[in-house]
């Protein structure tokens, strides 16, 4: 609903395309399978299973970025939004002094 209502900016990763309502069930040998048992879909039809959803604004953070405390998400919002993240942190950084 909040993408097909375009209630906003998605920013980040796409989910990982399930339900989150998954049919847990035993294979011989000890071993646990999940299967999805539901079908869902945008307001227009469009599915979104084994897909996800998508974000307006891709991004994503990286070992080196948050190493260097850097948040690249963080950092697409801010930007999205036309703001900079550099001010609040410069401003954290006066305040921690």
């Amino acid at each position: 609903a909040y993408v097909g209502l375009q209630r906003g900016l998605l920013v980040g990763e796409a989910t990982g395309g399930s339900t989150g309502q998954p049919l847990a069930f035993a294979l011989p040998g000890g071993i646990m399978a999940r299967v999805c048992t539901k079908r869902d879909a945008y307001p227009d039809g469009t599915e979104w299973n084994g897909i996800g959803i998508l974000p307006t604004v891709p991004a994503r953070p990286t070992v080196a970025a948050l190493q260097a405390g850097r948040d690249p998400v963080l950092e697409a919002a801010l930007r999205a939004l036309g703001a900079s993240a550099k001010p609040a942190a410069a401003k954290r950084k006066r305040a921690a002094q």
